[in-house]
C-alpha cells in the first residue's frame, strides 16, 4: 500500500500548488490589478457643485496611490453615476454599481435621501458603505456593520451653533428647514438642542423647491423677528431662502450647516451672503498646521486646483479607505476590510485622530464654526 498512496499524496500537492498559482478572487470588486469602488450623487441639479469637489479632492488622493502602484499592487478605481439628488434614482444607480459593476464598495455617497434608500441595498449585499457626505443621525442609528461614518453629525453641527448661541445669551431663535428628509430630521434635532438649554423657537418655517416657498419662509421667519436663525437647507434652498430675507430688510444672525458650499454662496450672493456663519467638519483648507491639509493643498497645486473644504473632505475621505485596504492585505475582501476600519482607533490621518472601533463607526467629531467674510472665509 505505501508504493501506492506516496504518488497520491505527491499529486494532490502539486494539484494545490498549480491551483494556488491561478488568479481567484471571490471577493466582487476586486481582480488581480484593480479595485473598483463605486459613487452616486449629484452630478447635476442644485447640489452638484458640492459632489463634485467631494469627488475632485478623493480623485486627486486615489491618484497619487495609483501613481505609486495602488494598494498592495492594486490601482483604485471609483465609478461615479448621476442621481441628480434623486433618491430614487441613487437607488437604480447602486442596484446597477452593485449587480452590473460588481463594485467591491460604497465611497462617498451623496445625500441623506438617497443615503437613506442605498444604504438598505448595500447592507443586503455586505457591500462596504463608506463616508456617505451626509451627518444625517438617521443614517447611524441604529448603526449597521457594513456602514462607516468620516464627519461629525449635523446634530452636532447644530449643537455647536445653537451652544454658541446659549452663550451668547441669544433667546430668539428661528429655524428654517427644507422639505425633505434633511431637512425634517435637522429641524427635530435643532428642536431638541434649544429644548435641552431651555429655549423653545420663536418661529419656525418650511420651505420646498420654488424660489416662492423660500420668499413666503423669509417672509414668516421676518414677522417673528427672531435674533437668530438656524437654516437647515442644502446649498441652492440656503441661497434662495437668503436671497428673500435680505429683500426684507431684516439682518438676524444667520447660521448653516456645513452641506452649504460657502464659496459658491459668496459667488452668487455677493455682499448678501457676508455675516452667514457656517458649520465645519474638518479644519479650513488654510490651515497649514495640520499635515493632512499641506497634503491636500500640495497635490491641489500639482493638479491646478483650488482649495474648498468638500474637496479637502474627499481627500481625506480617500485617505482613510487607502489606509484601510492597505491594513486589510493582498487576501482583501469586505470583512477583512471592515475589520480594518475597526482597528483604526486613534489613527492620525494627518493632525486629526479617528475614532473607529468595533463599537463606533464615526471617525471624527471635530466641528468649528466660521464666518464668511468679505471676499473669504475668516477663520
Amino acid at each position: 500500500m505505501l508504493p501506492l498512496r506516496l504518488p497520491r499524496i505527491a499529486a494532490i500537492a502539486a494539484l494545490g500548488a498549480l491551483l494556488a498559482l491561478q488568479p481567484a478572487f471571490a471577493q466582487q470588486g476586486v481582480d488581480a490589478d484593480t479595485i473598483t469602488l463605486g459613487h452616486s450623487g449629484a452630478l447635476s441639479g442644485p447640489v452638484s457643485e458640492l459632489n463634485k469637489e467631494y469627488l475632485s479632492g478623493a480623485k486627486l488622493h486615489f491618484d497619487q496611490v495609483n501613481a505609486r502602484g495602488g494598494i498592495h499592487g492594486r490601482r483604485i478605481r471609483l465609478l461615479t453615476l448621476d442621481d441628480a439628488y434623486d433618491p430614487e434614482l441613487a437607488a437604480a444607480n447602486v442596484r446597477k454599481l452593485i449587480e452590473r459593476h460588481r463594485v467591491f464598495a460604497l465611497f462617498g455617497c451623496f445625500g441623506t435621501g438617497p443615503s437613506l434608500k442605498t444604504i438598505p441595498l448595500a447592507s443586503a449585499a455586505g457591500v462596504p458603505f463608506f463616508a456617505p457626505y451626509s451627518g444625517a443621525d438617521a443614517l447611524r442609528q441604529p448603526a449597521d456593520p457594513h456602514v462607516f461614518h468620516l464627519r461629525a453629525s449635523y446634530r452636532q453641527e447644530i449643537d455647536k451653533i445653537v451652544g454658541h448661541l446659549a452663550t451668547l445669551g441669544v433667546r430668539s431663535v428661528g429655524i428654517v428647514h427644507h422639505a425633505d428628509p434633511f431637512g425634517e430630521t435637522g429641524l427635530e434635532t435643532a428642536v431638541a438642542a434649544l429644548s435641552r438649554r431651555g429655549i423653545t423657537p420663536s418661529v419656525l418655517a418650511r420651505f420646498g423647491e420654488r424660489d416662492a416657498d423660500a420668499g413666503d419662509a423669509a417672509r414668516i421667519v421676518a414677522g417673528a423677528n427672531p435674533a437668530a436663525v438656524i437654516m437647515i437647507a442644502a446649498h441652492d434652498h440656503a441661497a434662495a431662502f437668503v436671497r428673500a430675507l435680505r429683500s426684507t430688510g431684516y439682518r438676524p444672525m444667520l447660521f448653516g450647516l456645513s452641506i452649504i458650499n460657502a464659496d459658491q454662496l459668496v459667488r452668487e450672493l455677493g455682499d448678501q451672503a457676508y455675516g452667514l456663519v457656517v458649520a465645519r467638519v474638518l479644519p479650513s483648507p488654510f490651515r497649514l498646521d495640520y499635515p493632512f491639509v499641506r497634503d491636500y493643498r500640495y497635490f491641489s497645486d500639482k493638479a491646478k486646483l483650488g482649495y474648498s473644504y468638500p474637496a479637502l473632505e474627499g481627500y481625506l475621505a480617500a485617505t482613510v479607505f487607502t489606509e484601510a485596504l492597505r491594513r486589510a492585505g493582498r487576501d482583501l475582501n469586505a470583512e477583512r476590510f471592515l475589520t480594518a476600519l475597526e482597528g483604526m482607533t486613534d489613527w492620525d490621518a494627518g493632525g486629526l485622530k479617528l475614532q473607529y472601533s468595533t463599537h463606533n463607526h464615526v471617525g471624527l467629531d471635530y466641528v468649528d464654526l466660521t464666518v464668511i467674510g468679505r471676499g473669504d472665509v475668516r477663520h
